[in-house]
């Protein structure tokens, strides 16, 4: 997925994240943190342009792309400050999961081969529909928390 698709769904997990568990108000900024972080691994991603020392010791879609990288770095936040762990690991999950839905797939249980795999081309028609339709809910989201 794109760096506007995963930013977008990031602080639409957040909205509705925010409507159960009563968090404080710097957990957003984890929570964009863990959106755009997701693709670090990757020298065309925006973020991993910046940190391009990182692909080259990670593969990109592998350990950061797993449950095992989702709960290292997690973990590693929560270190810091548990809500900022709590929603960098909702969000930075959440994201994995979305990039199952694309065709290259995901290696969700690393090291074990098994990927998942969507039918979504990142950057596609259908991946605009998903934004478009991510972008529509956060409107409506963000209208209705504040009306």
């Amino acid at each position: 997925m794109l760096f506007r698709t995963h930013v977008l769904f990031g602080v639409l997990v957040w909205f509705i994240l925010d409507r159960f568990v009563e968090m404080p108000g710097f957990v957003l900024g984890f929570v964009l943190l863990g959106s755009v972080f997701v693709d670090v691994d990757s020298l065309k991603s925006k973020v991993g342009k910046r940190l391009w020392f990182v692909a080259w010791f990670l593969r990109h879609r592998g350990f950061l792309h797993s449950l095992v990288g989702c709960l290292v770095l997690s973990s590693v936040v929560g270190l810091f400050n548990l809500w900022a762990g709590f929603g960098f690991f909702i969000v930075y999950g959440s994201q994995s999961v979305l990039d199952c839905f694309t065709c290259m797939g995901l290696k969700v249980f690393w090291p074990f081969g098994f990927r998942v795999r969507g039918f979504i081309r990142s950057g596609s028609w259908v991946e605009d529909v998903l934004f478009v339709l991510v972008l529509l809910l956060d409107v409506w989201l963000v209208f209705n928390s504040l009306f």
